[in-house]
């Protein structure tokens, strides 16, 4: 058990990073569960890779590009797309591009298997949603906004069998040079942010599971220029590989999305209690249980 007192101010950032680490993870593991029940049902329909990016505008071929011969599939609850949305041929190009940018990943042979998610009231932006899977422990994941064809999300998950802590390391709240160093490596190699970065900040800490139990820890680093464009860059704790980014969109749609969750929080609370354990009365936000003591208790 790791239980841990923080006062109003340190509730907030935790109350922040976890939602974070809640937004690219829940739409991993969305996409696993589709994939899944897809492969089970044998109700994946396929569709011709074939597109043309002269629409493409928002962004440009990466330099070196070539284009692999790969395969898309519909996922089994993937909706309808409507029409101001991109089509499905042209998410997946852009979200493979973005791949072979990033991770320089050859599709060659491989499948992706996209999903359209309606726009909702917590996901403000409807998008196109992409899985490769390479193993059971290691799978490729995007997200395109459906409308616009802009990069949201380009990420790797990998997961292993044994010794992964995924536990809050508490030290990284107060020292987390060693990945604010990577995440701007890593932001100088690929320019998730253009012009001169001028914050690097820590932004949470979370973990991933797959359907046979092995896991994943993670930390969150976001990236500031003076442009205002913002960056979220993920990191594992066990082995310091660089997994993945969040880009501007996401990162400004999910600070809206915490600043409503904080905003339903009682401001006169004076204790707040965090634990990996489940606790009485507690709220499980991100794998941790939160409970507000209130000034009269």
């Amino acid at each position: 058990m790791k239980k841990i007192e923080v006062n109003q101010k340190e509730l907030r950032r935790i109350v922040l990073e976890t939602a974070a680490i809640i937004g690219v993870c829940a739409l991993v593991f969305a996409g696993i569960t589709q994939a899944a029940f897809s492969a089970v049902t044998n109700q994946t329909a396929t569709v011709p890779a074939a597109v043309s990016m002269e629409t493409a505008g928002k962004s440009s071929v990466p330099a070196g590009y070539v284009k692999a011969d790969y395969t898309i599939e519909l996922g089994q609850y993937s909706k309808q797309p409507t029409a101001k949305d991109i089509s499905v041929e042209e998410a997946a190009e852009r979200g493979a591009q973005d791949l072979w940018r990033v991770f320089g990943l050859d599709l060659s042979g491989k499948t992706i298997e996209m999903t359209y998610n309606e726009a909702t009231s917590t996901h403000p932006r409807a998008d196109w949603t992409g899985i490769v899977t390479i193993s059971e422990n290691h799978l490729y994941y995007f997200s395109i906004d459906a409308v616009t064809g802009e990069n949201r999300v380009t990420q790797q998950e990998k997961y292993w069998d044994e010794g992964v802590d995924t536990g809050m390391d508490t030290s990284l709240l107060k020292d987390h040079t060693e990945f604010d160093a990577l995440a701007q490596t890593i932001n100088q190699k690929y320019q998730f942010v253009t012009g001169k970065v001028t914050s690097v900040e820590y932004a949470g800490q979370g973990f991933c599971t797959n359907p046979s139990g092995a896991k994943n820890a993670t930390v969150e680093i976001q990236v500031k220029s003076e442009n205002g464009q913002q960056a979220q860059l993920s990191f594992s704790r066990y082995n310091n590989e660089f997994l993945g980014v969040a880009y501007d969109c996401w990162v400004k749609e999910s600070a809206a999305i915490e600043r409503q969750i904080l905003n339903e929080l009682e401001e006169e609370a004076t204790q707040i209690l965090i634990d990996d354990e489940e606790m009485e009365g507690a709220q499980q936000i991100g794998g941790y249980w939160i409970k507000v003591i209130q000034p009269s208790e």
